[in-house]
């Protein structure tokens, strides 16, 4: 069974990315990104693949990369095939059901807000995994809110069926919390 993942680093505004790309660099969350993902499928849209193919970050190495574009034909014809042969491919469906993937594989969304909107109402997800940073980065760009906050501080929108199993606050040089949410265990009476 295909796992399907969403997994972001937000500010504490909210925001994932500025000008195309994170302005932030906390060296933890990156590691925790590669070790989570490495090996794996990751889906990102076409403004997040540019904004990181601009700064040569991406593809990302050791996982197969799919950009979800509504011009898939159209963008895949600006790589060589050996650019996009094994590890980049692009599509219009954001299930990725016009890519072969491995029965057991686990997708993980990536970004950038379209995606993650997309993904959070039209997706079953089975996991969300959110690094929340302490600071504010003056983003242009945010994950979709929680319409029932009220307090004025941002909250992230996770779908009624998770629910947060683990949170643990990473230490190091700029430390954070990362957060796990899964589906909500059966209660068996």
């Amino acid at each position: 069974m295909v796992q399907k993942i969403l997994i972001a680093a937000i500010d504490k505004d909210g925001g994932i990315g500025k000008d195309g790309y994170m302005p932030w660099h906390y060296p933890a969350d990156l590691k925790l990104f590669m070790n989570l993902t490495m090996g794996h499928t990751i889906v990102m849209g076409r403004k997040t693949f540019d904004g990181m193919f601009d700064r040569q970050k991406a593809p990302l190495k050791g996982r197969q990369n799919i950009v979800v574009t509504s011009q898939a034909e159209k963008y895949r014809s600006r790589f060589t095939p050996e650019q996009s042969l094994s590890h980049l491919n692009f599509t219009t469906d954001l299930n990725c059901g016009d890519i072969e993937l491995e029965a057991d594989a686990k997708i993980f969304y990536c970004g950038g807000a379209n995606i993650y909107q997309q993904v959070i109402q039209r997706l079953d997800l089975d996991i969300i995994y959110l690094s929340r940073l302490d600071e504010s980065y003056d983003c242009d760009t945010f994950f979709p809110q929680n319409p029932q906050s009220s307090d004025g501080e941002f909250e992230p929108y996770i779908p009624p069926y998770l629910t947060q199993s683990f949170s643990d606050k990473m230490s190091g040089s700029k430390p954070f919390t990362f957060q796990i949410y899964t589906p909500k265990p059966l209660i068996i009476y």
